[in-house]
C-alpha cells in the first residue's frame, strides 16, 4: 500500500516523499528576481521535509502584458533563481519553477497614472486602478475577443499566430533558463482560467485557425509549449502541468473533457499532473476556503489518476494528515500538494512522519497570505509570524530571564507566552474564562470552522506542555492584583470591547446579548433569533444558529454581507454562497429603530415593520479596550507594559498573533 513517505518517481526525478509545496505567489520581488528573503522562504519549506518545492508563477515575457509574479526572460535573471535551487537542494529537496505565459483576459493592461512610462511599470499595483488613466484602446490579449475580467464592456484583443509563436519561443528559452539555474523540473501554469486554459476551453476560444476549433487545435498552444521545452531542455527533463479538470460552471470544461486533456498531456511526455478545479468565477473551488473543509479536490483528482499512468496530485486544504494519507493509500492521488498549509507550518512533513500531529500549526484558511499580494507586500501568514521574515526572525535566548505576566489567553496572548517561554522567560497567563482561546473559540464554534478549531487546539497543546508557562484560569485581572503579582514585564492581551449601538430598547434588555457572547458559549439563543450586523461575525453566527434549527433573521444597515470586512475574494464568494443556499432571511440597507419587549422595529425602503424575537444578538463590531492599560501606566514604563491585539486596536487574528510574537521576541 502506498504511503505519504514513499519515495516517488516523477519522470527521471526521484522525490524523497510524496509531499509537495504547491505553486503559489510569494509577493513580488521588485525586479522580478528572487530576493534573499524569497530564497530563505523556499529553503525553510525544504528544511521542513517537503520533497518538491514550487516557485510561484514566473513570467516568461513582459512583451504582451505586465509582469504578474517573478520574471525569467533573460540570462541575468538566472542567478537569483540558482540561489533558490541550491538552497533547496542543500535541504534535500527538489525545485520546480512554475512558468506563466500570461493571464490573458485576467491580465491587466491599465496604465498607472503615476508612471510616466507607456503601459505602466508592470508592477502589481497597476491592476488595482484599471480604469483611471487606462488606455481603453489597449486591452489585454486573450485567445479570442473575450470580455475583460476587470470590465466586461472592454473586449480583449486576440493573439495573432505570429505573437503566439513568439510566446512559444520565449517559453522555451525560459524553460532552459530554469534548467540552467538548477531547477529539477518546470511546472506549466495551465489552470484556473489563465491564458493557456483560455485556449483549451471553448468558453473562451472560438478561433477558426490552427489554435481553435477542434480539441487538438485548442490543445495546440500548450502542446507547442511542452515541445519547445523538450527541445531546449531535453526530453528527459521533467515537465509538470497544472491544469483545470473542470471549471465547475455551465459551459466550462467537464470532468470528461478534463480527463481527455490529461491523457493528451501524458501522450506528450509530461512527467506528472496537478489536477485543479474551478477558476475565478467560482474561486472557492479553485482556492478552497475555511468553509470548504479538508481535501476538497481529492475526488476530482482521483478521476484523473485512474485514467493515466503518471503521478497525479492535488492541493485543496490538504493539511489534515489522515485525509492526505488516506488519499494516497487508496490510490486516489500520487502526490499531496500543500499551499497555505506549508506557509502556516513548513515542518508539516517532519511532524507527520514523527506522528506529532498535535504539534502541527494548522492553517485557518483565512487567505490573508493572498491579501498581502494584492497590496504589493510579501505574503505573510496570520498564525505564523516568521513567514516573510525567515531570514531575520530567529528567536534568541534572553540575556536575563524575566518573570512575565500575560493577561489574556487568546491567540495573541498564547503566542506571546510561547515566544517568551522559548526565550527562557517564566510566563504566567491569567485567563478570565475556564479555557484558553479567547474569542477565537467563537470563530471556531460553527461546524464549518474546523480549521480554526484545529489551530486553537494546537496552540493550547503547545502552551500546556511548556514547562515555562503557568496558566491561571477564571482570573479577572485588575490594576491592583497585577501590581501585587510583581511581574517584570506585563502584556495585556485582553481583547476588545463589544460595541452595542445606542438603539432604544437594547440596553438592559434581558433578551439582548452579543454574537460573540453566544459564539464563546456565554449565552444561548433559542427560538426566533435576530442578529443585528451582517459582518463576518454576524453572518457566521446566523449560519451556525440556522444549522441548529433556530429561525434566524439577519439585519444589516449596509448593502450586503461583510461589506467592511477586508476578506479575500474566495472567502467572500463562499460565505455569500452559503447564505444564498441557506435561504437565511436577510434585511440589507435596513435601519433598526428600536427594540420592544418581543419585537424589533426596523425601517426598510422607507417603511417600518416589525420582526418578532426571542433573542437578539448584536454583531456590530468591537472597539479598543485600553482602560486597564491606562490604570497601569502610572506604575510601569513603556518597556514594562505592552498592549496587543484588539485591546490596542480592532484588528484581525493576524494583528494579535504578530504583535504578541514581536513583543516577546524583541521587547521582553
Amino acid at each position: 500500500m502506498a504511503d505519504l513517505f514513499d519515495r516517488v518517481q516523477v519522470g527521471n526525478l526521484r522525490l524523497r516523499n510524496r509531499i509537495v509545496m504547491s505553486p503559489m505567489g510569494t509577493g513580488v520581488d521588485s525586479d522580478g528576481g528572487f530576493s534573499e528573503q524569497t530564497r530563505a522562504y523556499f529553503e525553510r519549506r525544504a528544511e521542513g521535509g517537503f520533497a518538491l518545492i514550487h516557485t510561484g508563477c514566473t513570467c516568461v515575457s513582459v512583451k504582451y502584458e505586465p509582469r504578474q509574479g517573478n520574471l525569467l526572460d533573460k540570462l541575468s535573471m538566472v542567478g537569483t533563481l540558482n540561489r533558490v535551487a541550491e538552497s533547496v537542494h542543500q535541504q534535500g529537496g527538489k525545485l520546480s519553477c512554475e512558468l506563466l505565459v500570461g493571464c490573458g483576459r485576467y491580465g491587466f493592461a491599465a496604465k498607472d497614472p503615476h508612471d510616466d512610462k507607456e503601459g505602466g511599470d508592470g508592477n502589481s499595483y497597476d491592476w488595482l486602478i484599471p480604469l483611471e488613466g487606462s488606455d481603453l484602446n489597449n486591452p489585454p490579449f486573450s485567445s479570442s475577443p473575450t470580455p475583460w475580467m476587470v470590465d466586461p464592456s472592454i473586449i480583449c484583443r486576440q493573439y495573432s499566430i505570429e505573437q503566439l509563436h513568439d510566446i512559444e519561443k520565449s517559453f522555451a528559452l525560459s524553460a532552459k533558463f530554469a534548467k540552467d539555474a538548477g531547477c529539477d523540473a518546470i511546472t506549466i501554469l495551465a489552470d484556473g482560467g489563465y491564458l493557456i486554459d483560455q485556449f483549451i476551453t471553448p468558453l473562451w476560444n472560438w478561433r477558426e485557425d490552427e489554435y481553435g476549433g477542434s480539441f487538438e487545435n485548442r490543445m495546440r498552444f500548450l502542446l507547442n509549449l511542452i515541445a519547445g521545452a523538450q527541445e531546449t531542455c531535453g526530453k528527459d527533463f521533467p515537465i509538470i502541468v497544472k491544469f483545470t479538470v473542470t471549471h465547475c460552471i455551465e459551459g466550462g470544461r467537464s470532468v470528461e473533457e478534463g480527463i481527455e486533456v490529461a491523457k493528451r498531456l501524458e501522450k506528450a511526455g509530461v512527467a506528472a499532473l496537478i489536477a485543479d478545479q474551478g477558476f475565478t468565477d467560482v474561486w472557492y473551488k479553485n482556492i478552497p476556503t475555511v468553509y470548504n473543509g479538508y481535501g476538497s479536490k481529492i475526488e476530482t483528482a482521483a478521476k484523473v489518476q485512474k485514467a493515466v499512468n503518471i503521478p497525479v496530485g492535488c492541493d485543496g486544504n490538504m493539511g489534515d494528515p489522515a485525509i492526505a494519507r488516506k488519499a494516497v493509500q487508496e490510490g486516489k492521488i500520487s502526490l499531496v500538494l500543500m499551499g497555505r498549509q506549508c506557509i502556516a507550518d513548513p515542518d508539516w512533513p517532519k511532524k507527520v512522519m514523527a506522528g506529532n500531529y498535535d504539534d502541527i500549526r494548522y492553517c485557518i484558511g483565512c487567505s490573508e497570505c493572498m491579501n498581502d499580494e494584492v497590496y504589493g507586500r510579501y505574503n505573510s501568514c496570520s498564525i505564523n509570524p516568521s513567514v516573510a521574515f525567515e531570514n531575520f526572525s530567529e528567536v534568541k535566548p534572553a540575556e536575563e530571564p524575566k518573570n512575565v505576566l500575560v493577561v489574556g489567553g487568546g491567540p495573541g496572548g498564547m503566542e506571546t507566552a510561547l515566544t517568551a517561554a522559548e526565550r527562557g522567560h517564566k510566563v504566567t497567563i491569567w485567563e478570565k474564562d475556564s479555557r484558553l482561546g479567547g474569542v477565537a473559540n467563537g470563530a471556531g464554534k460553527p461546524r464549518f470552522k474546523l480549521m480554526v478549531r484545529n489551530y486553537i487546539r494546537y496552540m493550547i497543546n503547545q502552551v500546556m506542555k511548556n514547562s515555562n508557562i503557568t496558566v491561571v484560569y477564571n482570573k479577572k485581572a485588575t490594576s491592583d492584583n497585577i501590581r501585587d503579582f510583581g511581574a517584570d514585564k506585563i502584556v495585556l492581551a485582553i481583547g476588545g470591547v463589544q460595541s452595542v449601538p445606542p438603539i432604544p430598547g437594547l440596553k438592559n434588555n434581558p433578551n439582548v446579548d452579543t454574537a460573540v457572547s453566544y459564539m464563546t458559549d456565554h449565552t444561548d439563543a433559542d427560538g426566533n433569533v435576530i442578529i443585528i450586523g451582517a459582518g463576518l461575525v454576524g453572518t457566521e453566527t446566523a449560519l451556525d444558529l440556522q444549522e441548529k434549527g433556530r429561525h434566524v433573521v439577519l439585519v444589516e444597515a449596509l448593502g450586503g454581507i461583510a461589506v467592511n470586512d477586508n476578506m479575500q475574494m474566495n472567502n467572500r464568494m463562499m460565505i455569500e454562497k452559503m447564505v444564498a443556499d441557506s435561504n437565511l432571511e436577510t434585511h440589507f440597507n435596513t435601519m433598526v429603530k428600536r427594540a420592544e419587549a418581543d419585537r424589533l422595529i426596523i425601517e426598510e425602503d422607507g417603511k417600518e415593520s416589525e420582526i418578532p424575537y426571542d433573542k437578539i444578538l448584536v454583531a456590530t463590531g468591537m472597539r479598543a479596550n485600553l482602560g486597564l492599560q491606562e490604570e497601569l501606566e502610572p506604575y510601569y514604563s513603556f518597556d514594562e507594559l505592552f498592549t496587543i491585539g484588539d485591546a490596542a486596536q480592532k484588528g484581525l487574528i493576524k494583528n494579535a498573533v504578530h504583535q504578541g510574537f514581536g513583543v516577546a521576541k524583541n521587547q521582553l
